[in-house]
């Protein structure tokens, strides 16, 4: 079984989305040196640990989830009572470890930022598991024939530029594995 975010945007407003971000200013609009040719969605795989964490301000304890994407390191709170979906299809297996102890450095950060006495901060990982995160990916072409790609998370509908090389790393995987 695999575990996935159900997407909130659909397939149009991710279109919308993008061509709002490639034309975003009047010289694009324009100009329109880019074009989208197509689009899909994928699912990124993200370590998912469920922790448990006492700080001075919550000195009963909390428990929370964080979703990290172990290539570019970027992280995700998500709500402990997320709905998570589950599966038999095939999606990207995840290409790095992470380990506990750096999802437990990163709580701890996190907290530490947010915290305003400092002195107790602990984090206890309670459990590691996979979860893959929707994402449109739209193809784009431009006068000068090179292809790129734009990236909207499916959850929220923000275009993701940070993302883009996580993303075009798994795509690029795949489409190696289809040419040996």
């Amino acid at each position: 079984m695999v575990n996935y975010l159900k997407p909130i945007i659909d397939k149009k407003e991710a279109t919308f989305l993008m061509n709002d971000f490639l034309y975003s200013n009047w010289w694009k609009k324009i100009n329109r040196s880019v074009k989208l040719v197509s689009i899909e969605k994928v699912y990124l795989p993200f370590w998912c640990f469920d922790y448990e964490a006492i700080t001075h301000t919550v000195s009963e304890g909390m428990q929370g989830r964080i979703a990290i994407e172990p290539l570019s390191q970027m992280n995700a709170i998500l709500p402990i009572d997320l709905e998570i979906e589950t599966t038999e299809a095939d999606f990207f297996p995840i290409q790095k470890p992470l380990y506990k102890d750096s999802a437990q450095r990163l709580i701890y950060w996190e907290l530490f930022a947010k915290e305003k006495r400092r002195e107790k901060i602990e984090v206890e990982i309670l459990d590691q598991w996979l979860i893959h995160v929707p994402y449109w990916i739209g193809y784009t072409h431009d006068r000068n024939g090179v292809y790129d790609i734009v990236a909207v998370d499916a959850l929220n509908g923000k275009v993701d530029i940070p993302i883009k090389d996580t993303a075009l790393s798994y795509l690029c995987e795949i489409d190696e594995g289809l040419l040996t």
